[in-house]
Parts: C-alpha cells; sequence; structure tokens
C-alpha cells in the first residue's frame, strides 16, 4: 500500500522512480485502492531499494 497519491501525477511520479531501478520489468499502480504491484528481477533489485524509491518519491509504503 502506498499512501499520499492523490492523482495522475502521483501515479507517475512512482512509476518514474520504479522505472529508474535496475532490474524493475514493470509497474501497476492503482491510484483507486493506492496500490502498486511491481515485476522485477530479484538478483538486480530488492524490495528495500522499492520502497525506498517510493519514499524518495515523496509517499509513505504501507
Amino acid at each position: 500500500m502506498v499512501d499520499g497519491m492523490t492523482c495522475d501525477g502521483c501515479v507517475s511520479a512512482v512509476k518514474r522512480a520504479l522505472a529508474a531501478i535496475d532490474g524493475v520489468e514493470s509497474t501497476d499502480v492503482n491510484l483507486a485502492i493506492n496500490e502498486v504491484k511491481v515485476t522485477y528481477d530479484p538478483a538486480r533489485a530488492g524490495v528495500s531499494s522499492l520502497r525506498n524509491a517510493i519514499r524518495g518519491a515523496g509517499y509513505e509504503v504501507g
């Protein structure tokens, strides 16, 4: 769950932040339920780097 997303701009910011991580293959951000699904290569990216990217974009990860 990602808290703080309120608009399509927020969705774009989260997608950009995650896309910048090596190993992220795709993202699906659902604003209505504040959910982000990420497909990534665990050999190149870890959950902590995904969480940090979302936090770096200005959102909280639940």
